[in-house]
This record gives structure tokens, C-alpha cells and sequence, in this order.
């Protein structure tokens, strides 16, 4: 998932946990710190620049990555690896790009091979790659919030331009708290002034889904569509 859709939340939820006292009377525990800024850039980096650009190309077929613009992550965000052809942008997505209320906002497993489209690259792609910059650079949420807020008041970032999508059909993505493959699916962009409702939308693997519904600041509406195969032509239905 991409753009302030799943990264423009006004705050962090805390955890909290209870604990009983002695003689049988409850008392609440402390509760646990909320984690504000990132502590490491390392543990989301891989040490493979080969191996990552391979995994970036798995989220499209090949028809399309092997022709698109391919970017890694480094130690202050995205640069451009390999040069396409195609418009195509492909990368790696780290969980750095979650929601800013995400409890999996620091998972170091989220590997999330996205290929965005070239409307996609020009319109949404441009809030990944920022907030990922500003995470890296020690940024709290209402920082982010703030910079996100300024960018798209002085056009720096867009509305999604019609045809806006992403392919994440990787085989080998691994996706939120559980670092589980999900299933293949792609992405459309709209304007947030979009009803979901025209599109008839739900929450079954088998229908449209709403990808910006947990987000009350999403800009832009996410609408989410299940596929049967993979990149790689494999069947992702269970018994095929």
C-alpha cells in the first residue's frame, strides 16, 4: 500500500496492558512507550543491491519490470538503481512508508515489492518516497503530518492522475504484522472526493477492496483488487 494513504495519521495509538495487584485488586500497568522516530536505518536495508533489484522486478510481470526504472533504498531513502524504458517505476517498499498509526510501522520484515504505473510514478510515488526520506531523518508523525500538509498546499504533491496503479504481484512479498505473501493484487488511485461505494466496495480477498478505509487522513482514495496469479504465472488460489 502507498501514499499518505497508509502514512498521514495524526498520532501513534499507545499500548497499554493491565496487571493485578495484591489481594485480588486490578491495577493498570504502565503503559508501553510508543516508538516516535526510527533508532536504525540498518535493519531495513538489504546488504544485496543485486538481490534487491531482482525482488523489485517481481512485483509486475516481467514484460513490464524488465523495461522499468528500478530503485533501492539506502541509508537516506530511494535512489535510482537501473534506468527504464517504459515509464514503470519499481522498488522495494519498506514498512517505513506504513501508516504513521501502524503498530507494524517498524516491522523490519515488511518487504513490499511495488510497480507503479507511469501515471502512478508521477503522481503517487513522489509521497513514498518522501515520507521514507523523512522517516529516515528522524522525523516524529506530527512532522510528517506537517511536511505532507505543506507539499500538497503548495503542489509539490498531487491528486493521483487518472490511470494512477500499482502491480504487487510478487511471490515473495511479505506484508504486515503477520510478514505474510497475502495474495497478488493491484492497486488504483483516485481522488479522495471518489465514494468508494461506485465500486461496490468489501472486505473479502474476492472483491474490491477499500486499502485507505483505516486511514481517516488518507488523501487520496485506494481501492484494492484481488488476482489470481502471481508475476510469475503462478496460480494464487488455493487447490490450483
Amino acid at each position: 500500500m502507498t501514499g499518505r494513504l497508509f502514512r498521514s495519521a495524526v498520532a501513534c495509538a499507545a499500548l497499554a496492558g493491565g496487571a493485578h495487584a495484591a489481594l485480588g485488586q486490578q491495577a493498570a500497568a504502565p503503559q508501553a512507550p510508543v516508538q516516535l522516530t526510527i533508532t536504525s536505518v540498518d535493519p531495513y536495508l538489504m546488504p544485496d543491491r543485486a538481490a534487491e533489484i531482482a525482488l523489485a522486478r517481481t512485483a509486475a510481470p516481467k514484460w513490464i519490470s524488465d523495461s522499468a526504472t528500478i530503485m533501492v533504498l539506502g541509508r537516506t531513502g530511494f535512489t535510482e538503481a537501473v534506468k527504464g524504458t517504459n515509464g514503470f517505476t519499481c522498488l522495494v517498499v519498506r514498512s517505513l512508508s506504513d501508516p504513521l498509526t501502524a503498530p507494524e510501522r517498524w516491522n523490519t520484515k515488511e518487504l513490499a515489492p511495488h510497480c507503479f504505473n507511469p501515471p502512478a510514478s508521477r503522481t503517487v510515488l513522489p509521497t513514498v518516497l518522501k515520507q521514507t526520506e523523512w522517516v529516515i531523518a528522524g522525523m516524529t508523525p506530527d512532522q510528517i503530518i506537517k511536511q505532507f500538509d505543506r507539499a500538497y498546499a503548495t503542489h509539490e504533491f498531487v491528486t493521483p492522475e487518472n490511470g494512477s496503479m500499482t502491480y504487487m504481484l510478487s511471490p515473495s512479498q511479505t506484508l504486515g504484522p503477520n510478514n505474510s505473501h497475502w495474495v497478488p493484487h493491484l492497486m488504483f488511485y483516485f481522488d479522495k472526493s471518489a465514494s468508494p461505494s461506485w465500486w461496490g466496495i468489501g472486505d473479502s480477498v474476492t472483491t474490491v477492496i477499500n486499502g485507505s478505509a483505516a486511514d481517516p487522513n488518507a488523501t487520496y482514495l485506494l481501492l484494492l483488487v484481488p488476482v489470481r496469479n502471481w508475476s510469475n504465472g503462478q496460480s494464487a488460489m488455493s487447490g490450483h
